[in-house]
């Protein structure tokens, strides 16, 4: 019996090990160019997404630049912008750490007016490289 539990212990630890080292789905295109758009900064993922719905990625993709709120600052250290969609929006959070060089920008979902924000996507903003004139 011991032997048994034994066993099962090491056959569940491994099981957590390798759930713990699958990486992590990637970030689609339309979440990355509304936050570069919005930002004007290059976004580099750091963190995996939440329940990202196609119905997400469509409403992404389709609103414009243009109907996100201006990028406000809320504090030396804390930026944000806005997106409503009928009962849905969503949430441009820029913070800029004092002791990190990068600010960190995460993409926020309510799906009702009273909802909990969800996490879609979290990483780093870095400046844009510039092009070399030819």
């Amino acid at each position: 019996m011991k032997k048994l539990i034994g066993l099962l212990s090491l056959l569940l630890l491994g099981r957590v090990a390798t759930a713990q080292t699958q990486p992590a789905p990637p970030t689609p295109p339309a979440v990355i160019s509304v936050i570069e758009s919005v930002s004007g900064k290059h976004f580099q993922p750091d963190t995996a997404l939440a329940a990202l719905s196609e119905e997400d990625e469509t409403l992404l993709t389709k609103e414009p630049i243009a109907n996100w709120g201006i990028l406000q600052d809320s504090s030396p250290t804390m930026a944000y912008s806005n997106l409503v969609i009928g009962t849905r929006s969503y949430q441009l959070v820029i913070t800029r750490p004092p002791k990190s060089s990068f600010p960190t920008a995460m993409l926020l979902r309510f799906s009702t007016p009273k909802s909990k924000p969800e996490l879609i996507a979290r990483g780093t903003l870095k400046p844009k490289a510039e092009e070399k004139p030819k």
